[in-house]
């Protein structure tokens, strides 16, 4: 005994198994049935309606384009700091990291510029908040990416206490510079990480770790680090704009 199938159900059958063996054979038998019908010509026709209909394909989803010259989102709160010279070279699934380290603060956004968060940050080194230039100041101001990545959390969320652990936390990256900032002030080694060593242990691999200002590196909290940088360096280039106080 047989069991019709309604419209439904067959619209159904067909979209379970899209691109199937079992799709590919029903699709040969639905044709030599309709083919066999007083109207099967009538109905393959190429000029049919529905045949016209069926072999348009949908209009691609737009993908958001990168603002034109790249992307820089520097506001008002950036005026007169010293920052990045260019713009970054953003495409679809890369983000910008904002850094303004006289407001401590550090904002994202995604290729197009469009805002998505802002954390407590630190770019703040040994010395005056005007100096960059001298070892171990604050971090010089430019445009970077994120480079290398250490994922200390990922091997082991509950090591012993290290010099390592306390310094750089959950996770560390380095930074790449894009105009030659680090180099230009006989810098180098600069990162983005969390830890701290004047937090003691364990209180350096906390998730919201108190912010303390570096030997010249982004510091943010180990889990800001976890939670919203990371996610953005596994889906695409992650620029860094970082903007100082000037002299």
């Amino acid at each position: 005994m047989t069991t019709p199938m309604s419209a439904e159900r067959f619209s159904d059958r067909f979209r379970y198994y899209r691109d199937q063996p079992q799709q590919q054979s029903g699709v040969q038998q639905l044709f030599e049935a309709i083919s066999s019908t007083e109207r099967g010509e009538e109905i393959l026709c190429e000029q049919a309606p529905w045949a016209l209909t069926y072999s348009e394909e949908p209009p691609a989803p737009v993908e958001p384009q990168p603002p034109t010259g790249g992307l820089d989102p520097r506001g008002s709160e950036e005026a007169g700091m010293a920052g990045p010279q260019k713009p970054a070279p953003v495409r679809p699934g890369d983000s910008y990291l904002l850094v303004n380290d006289r407001d401590e603060d550090l904002e994202a956004y995604d290729h197009s510029g469009k805002f998505l968060w802002k954390i407590p940050c630190l770019a703040r080194g040994q010395g005056a908040d005007t100096d960059w230039s001298h070892t171990n100041t604050d971090t010089p101001p430019g445009l970077y990416k994120l480079g290398q990545l250490y994922a200390d959390y990922e091997q082991n969320p509950n090591p012993p206490c290290s010099d390592t652990a306390m310094a750089y936390g959950w996770y560390s990256f380095d930074l790449e510079e894009l105009e030659g900032q680090e180099v230009k002030a006989g810098r180098a080694g600069i990162m983005l990480h969390g830890g701290g060593s004047a937090c003691g242990w364990p209180g350096a691999w906390a998730g919201q770790q108190p912010l303390h200002p570096t030997l010249g590196c982004v510091r943010i909290h180990n889990a800001d680090l976890r939670d919203k940088v990371l996610p953005l360096y596994r889906q695409g280039t992650v620029y860094v704009g970082v903007f100082q106080e000037k002299k």
